[in-house]
């Protein structure tokens, strides 16, 4: 009775530490002599193969005794019964031969036995070993199973005499990892550097005036925000070179258009008197151009405004009337929300906004490059971030630092965002290469298009999106030598 008490504790340990390496529990459970070696679990193709030698030499069942021998696939919670052993004594194998048919010629009796395909031998005729082999379906639990092995000897009416569970073997599928090359895209460099600082200067004029004052009210500080970029820039020839200046004056509706247009003309060419002026030295062209009146604007000062009725009014400056028609009619239908734009609308509309066009040498100096990226990153070309960056190592903090402030200097470059990707990929950030492959095309026909495929098809595996990993990879296998080495990591991906 001890002896079976200790069998039940050592049954429900395995439930609880089938996860464990496999030891040889032999000594401490019931076997009744069976055996079991060169035993193997392991997967091929959908199913979970099994095999053994069992050892029946040593077996000692009584000639009135039945010993079943089971099989047992399981992870501590799902379990998957193997076809089923019974090793029969003498006098209870020939009832049974009595009462189920005549035995085939290796002496075994095959049936079933509470709905399990079962094999029934004779203990005292068996032969002393026999090679077990069974496959069934994988199931993904299985990638950390084991094999157990339950015998239970039962004696007259089927009472259980001794039962006892052996751990054969173990499974642990050794989890798939990718591990990427990434690919960073060499930029096209720019054969020129053209830039652009622009800016808006509010300037005021007396009453019926549209000559520019410089000493009325705030207009000289304005004019001097221009007149303060030029020199600026003209003053580190080494690195730019100033090619213009484009002024544009702006009128707002308030008035008749005709008029408007003439006051915006004038004053645009009054400006461009003063700057030219001021900045005689430097002889840089200025052009002009004027607007009659912001409607633009307008729009989008009531887009962001709280004035009631704003969709309404909106939609009468956006229409189809003409610009005196449509102040009227604002006027009209909302004269309360017409003053509260006339009143903090249309003054803010009256300014002249100015672009100077300047061209930037190219940098070759990395040092300088690396300063430009933190004082003026607006200098630098996208081929300059890259080859700061590859004086880094790839995928260090420094690395991925440069190809984000590429990306926030060049936010619609394919090249910046397949970059930045790379960078976020190779730290595990691949929330964020989702985010910025999402917004590169899929079709590109540039040089560097096979590269952005090559991107998306890394972020595929590493997302284990292994089919379409395989897909992709596979298309720019040609171009891309790196391809055939991830396919070739793959073929071992689920």
């Amino acid at each position: 009775m001890k002896r079976y008490i200790l069998i039940v504790a050592a049954l429900a340990f395995v439930g609880a530490a089938f996860a464990q390496k496999p030891v040889n529990r032999t000594g401490d459970v019931f076997t009744k002599g069976v055996a079991a070696s060169n035993v193997t679990l392991a997967p091929e193709g959908s199913n979970m193969n099994v095999s053994m030698d069992i050892d029946y030499s040593a077996a000692t069942v009584a000639k009135n005794e039945s010993l079943d021998i089971v099989p047992v696939i399981t992870d501590g919670t799902n379990v998957v019964e193997l076809p089923a052993l019974g090793l029969y004594g003498s006098q209870r194998y020939y009832k049974y031969v009595r009462e189920n048919g005549t035995p085939r010629d290796d002496g075994s009796l095959r049936g079933r036995q509470g709905g399990k395909i079962y094999k029934l031998l004779n203990a005292k005729k068996a032969n002393p070993t026999e090679h077990y082999s069974a496959s069934v379906p994988y199931q993904k639990w299985m990638d950390k199973s084991q094999l157990l092995l339950r015998q239970t000897c039962k004696g007259c009416c089927n009472n259980v005499l001794g039962q006892g569970v052996e751990i054969l073997a173990a499974y642990a599928k050794n989890d798939f990892k990718f591990s990427p090359d990434f690919q960073y895209v060499q930029p096209v460099a720019e054969a020129v550097k053209n830039r652009a600082e622009q800016g808006e200067a509010y300037l005021s004029y007396a009453v019926g005036r549209s000559t520019v004052v410089k000493s009325y009210k705030d207009n000289a500080a304005e004019i001097q925000k221009i007149v303060d970029l030029v020199n600026t820039l003209k003053d580190n020839s080494s690195e730019y070179s100033v090619k213009g200046i484009s002024l544009t004056g702006y009128a707002s509706p308030d008035g008749s258009y005709a008029v408007n247009e003439r006051l915006a003309k004038a004053r645009t060419e009054s400006l461009k008197a003063v700057v030219a002026k001021a900045l005689a030295d430097k002889q840089i062209p200025v052009a002009t151009q004027y607007v009659a009146e912001d409607w633009d604007g307008v729009c989008k000062w009531i887009e962001a405004s709280s004035v009631e009725n704003k969709d309404e009014i909106l939609e009468i400056a956006r229409g189809e009337l003409k610009p005196d028609a449509k102040d009227r009619k604002i006027a009209s239908a909302y004269p309360v929300q017409y003053r509260q734009i006339k009143n903090e609308c249309y003054p803010a509309l009256r300014r002249a906004a100015y672009v100077v066009d300047y061209e930037v040498v190219p940098y070759v100096d990395i040092n300088q490059i690396k300063s430009k990226i933190e004082s003026n990153p607006k200098d630098l070309s996208l081929n300059e971030f890259f080859m700061a960056a590859n004086t880094c190592k790839a995928g260090s903090a420094e690395f991925n630092y440069i190809m984000e402030k590429a990306l926030a200097q060049y936010p619609a470059s394919e090249v910046a965002l397949v970059n930045a990707a790379n960078s976020a990929m190779s730290v595990g950030n691949l929330t964020r290469a989702g985010e910025l492959l999402s917004k590169v095309s899929d079709n590109g026909t540039s040089a560097q298009a096979p590269y952005f495929t090559y991107a998306k098809a890394v972020y595929a595996a590493l997302t284990k999106d292994y089919k379409k990993a395989v897909q992709l990879f596979g298309s720019v296998k040609e171009e891309i030598p790196a391809a055939a080495d991830a396919l070739t990591q793959l073929a071992d991906a689920e």
